[in-house]
């Protein structure tokens, strides 16, 4: 009886010891995922600030590129201007055309003048995008709203997955 007795309390030493160990793992292998995770962290955060100085350069540099007026189309007649704008047509004037990096976008933006003699709740306009080889890369519609005769606004619309470096001219006109 001794004999057994003296096994159980051997064997319920062992299982508190191996469970003793068995919870020592777990608590290593839980301090070294929080060690990983840690780290994981910091890189992230590092390659965080690393990209965002560079779409900080990216976009000082790029948003500085503003197309030329020779950019329109070859068969629309020259643009007549106004005080800087550029007539789109319907009584509509373009100024201050910018084509801005977004990731994998690009932003374009301007100001739009509305010179005729309607007032428009929804004024709609297409651009289309051309690259060096005439190819259309882009068409989009854009709205804006409340444009009164006689006022300015600005815009922007989003081109979705277009890179900036295939835009070499652009048009610009009023939808009816």
């Amino acid at each position: 009886m001794k004999h057994i007795l003296l096994y159980l309390a051997l064997f319920t030493l062992s299982l508190v010891f191996s469970n003793a160990l068995y919870a020592q793992d777990a608590a290593d292998k839980l301090n070294m995922l929080e060690i990983v995770v840690s780290n994981l962290v910091t890189r992230i955060e590092a390659l965080e600030k690393r990209l965002n100085a560079l779409e900080k350069t990216m976009s000082t540099d790029t948003s500085k590129k503003i197309l030329k007026k020779d950019s329109y189309h070859k068969d629309a007649p020259l643009p007549s201007s106004m005080g800087g704008h550029e007539d789109i047509g319907d009584g509509f004037f373009v100024k201050n055309v910018r084509f801005v990096p977004f990731g994998v976008n690009v932003l374009f933006t301007g100001e739009i003048t509305n010179k005729s003699e309607k007032n428009f709740r929804f004024a709609k306009f297409s651009l289309e995008v051309y690259d060096d080889r005439d190819l259309l890369v882009k068409k989009e519609e854009f709205t804006i709203p409340d444009m009164p005769k006689n006022s300015a606004k600005t815009f922007e619309t989003m081109l979705l997955e277009v890179d900036i470096n295939s835009i070499n001219r652009y048009i610009i006109k009023a939808v009816k």
